[in-house]
């Protein structure tokens, strides 16, 4: 059983599964616990199902500067609640990347509009750091597949969010 005597419990009044949470990391934890002032992920998904929104998730690597690169987290066609979650944990509303090179901008067309995280790192950082920072931003895309329709089949390393 957890080491916690109480377990993050969402405002449609479920509490997260003690297993789940036993076998969470510390970062995702932590994202449970920022994100008990919305509904939990199965209502969420529930919520997303009705409305017909099928977010995914997109990782990259990319250079945002001559000095500086970033792990990027880009979720699409969001909806309500899955925002309020996103805006707890870290993420922005931004236009989507187009590459590796040019990161999504202010986002003016609401409607392809995507919600953003960034871990950025300096190009000479060791690799033992940027390592960790796999880590974590791998912890973080596995909480966050929880809201996710498709689960872990709806998560795409180095793809951008298609055009269409």
């Amino acid at each position: 059983m957890t080491l916690m005597q109480k377990l993050p419990k969402y405002t449609c009044g479920h509490t997260h599964s003690a297993q789940a949470y036993d076998l969470a990391d510390n970062h995702s934890q932590a994202l449970c616990w920022a994100a008990t002032s919305c509904p939990c992920p199965q209502c969420c998904l529930q919520t997303l199902d009705e409305l017909n929104f099928h977010p995914e998730v997109y990782v990259n690597l990319q250079q945002l500067s001559p000095g500086m690169a970033a792990f990027v987290i880009e979720v699409s066609d969001v909806n309500p609640p899955l925002d309020s979650v996103l805006v707890l944990t870290g993420y922005a509303r931004r236009a989507p990347s187009a590459d590796e090179l040019t990161p999504g901008g202010v986002a003016v067309d609401l409607s392809t509009a995507v919600w953003r995280k960034e871990y950025w790192f300096a190009n000479e950082t060791e690799p033992t750091h940027v390592i960790v920072l796999l880590r974590y931003l791998k912890q973080e895309i596995h909480w966050l597949e929880t809201y996710l329709p498709k689960g872990e089949d709806g998560i795409y390393f180095a793809g951008f969010v298609p055009t269409d």
